[in-house]
């Protein structure tokens, strides 16, 4: 892939090895494998199958793909109820209760696929986890060409991953990758092939994943 930046032996050049996006959420759960975050406001996750990372005073930058998205009330022990009522429906609920954002939170679940440790970038997990209460950001477009121009390792971590739609997940994260490419289909036929070789026991489950990739999304 002609458009992505150098790389060699894993090196990435200091320009790219942090480059965080928007903020996005911050921190609210962490493991090993995965962290939870809290939107920065209602409504506002990124997309599912989308690359965030994790940074800040902590040595390691950690990178993760949106797995689950959920809106729901603030205090576990509660439940949203129905608020609308005649003509009152959709965006006029909002309107007429104001309090909704106060109650209510978006939180955004992400399966962790690498980590980069100054300019040495890896698709595996990172020694410990991301810290409770650190900023989540969307990873740009040059950062995720960076991240896939190392390997395409982290189709395994996502393939093993439990309680999350894996077959879905990994399609809408291909959309979401080739979107990040001057020549997505370039990028969607190199995953092809290793999805390939990942999946040869299993065509029906590959050809079944790739029919989803037809239509990359944009990625702003």
């Amino acid at each position: 892939m002609t458009d992505a930046p150098a790389r060699r032996n894993g090196q990435l050049s200091s320009a790219y090895a942090a480059a965080p996006g928007v903020l996005i959420g911050e921190i609210v759960e962490a493991s090993t494998t995965e962290f939870l975050a809290q939107a920065v406001e209602l409504d506002s996750a990124p997309p599912f199958g989308a690359f965030v990372e994790v940074t800040g005073e902590d040595p390691f930058t950690v990178y993760g793909i949106v797995a689950h998205v959920q809106t729901a009330g603030i205090d576990p022990g509660s439940r949203a109820i129905m608020r609308g009522h005649g003509d009152v429906r959709d965006e006029r609920i909002y309107q007429e209760n104001p309090d909704l954002p106060l109650v209510l939170r978006t939180t955004f679940r992400a399966l962790v696929v690498g980590f980069a440790e100054g300019e040495q970038l890896h698709q595996f997990l990172p020694p410990r986890p991301p810290r409770l209460h650190y900023s989540v950001f969307t990873s740009t477009p040059e950062t995720v060409k960076t991240f896939i121009t190392n390997g395409l390792d982290y189709f395994v971590a996502l393939l093993n991953a439990t309680d999350v739609p894996v077959d879905e997940l990994l399609a809408a994260n291909l959309r979401y990758t080739a979107a990040c490419h001057r020549d997505g289909s370039a990028f969607l036929n190199l995953a092809g092939r290793e999805l390939a070789q990942l999946l040869r026991a299993d065509y029906a489950r590959l050809t079944a994943i790739l029919r989803r990739c037809l239509s990359p999304i944009e990625v702003g």
